[in-house]
């Protein structure tokens, strides 16, 4: 009578041991898709500024009441709309509290005259204001 046996390979890592190295794996993964969702890893983001203006209707002009440090003219886009038209409105150096965009010398529009900042990097707009009688 002849008696098989099988012979157990003795090298071959438990079964626990591999579940145990599974979820190690698993966990790995989440943290490095986390940090990179909120941004630990990756490209910087630019954020928004915070520019308050105060529009004067009496005297058509715009004026910076409050600005974040080190904002350059150059990242918003100052666009004035009439009816019929549009102009850009280029400023340069940095934008401080206290500067003032005039409505009369700074483009040539007349009439209702509505002027929209926005900052270039972000694409965010800063603020919409309508003056009349430009």
């Amino acid at each position: 009578m002849i008696i098989l046996r099988k012979k157990i390979n003795q090298n071959a890592v438990s079964a626990v041991i591999g579940v145990i190295i599974m979820v190690a794996i698993t966990v790995a993964m989440a943290a490095v898709a986390y940090a990179y969702f909120t941004g630990m890893i990756g490209e910087s983001k630019t954020e928004t500024p915070v520019i308050s203006f105060t529009p004067s209707a009496t005297e058509k002009t715009i004026r910076v009441a409050s600005a974040d440090v080190n904002i350059q003219w150059s990242d918003i886009n100052i666009t004035a709309t009439n009816a019929t038209s549009h102009s850009n409105i280029v400023k340069l150096g940095i934008v401080s509290a206290g500067d003032i965009i005039d409505l009369i010398n700074d483009q040539p529009l007349r009439g209702t005259v509505t002027v929209i900042f926005r900052h270039v990097p972000t694409n965010s707009l800063l603020g919409t204001y309508t003056i009349e009688n430009v």
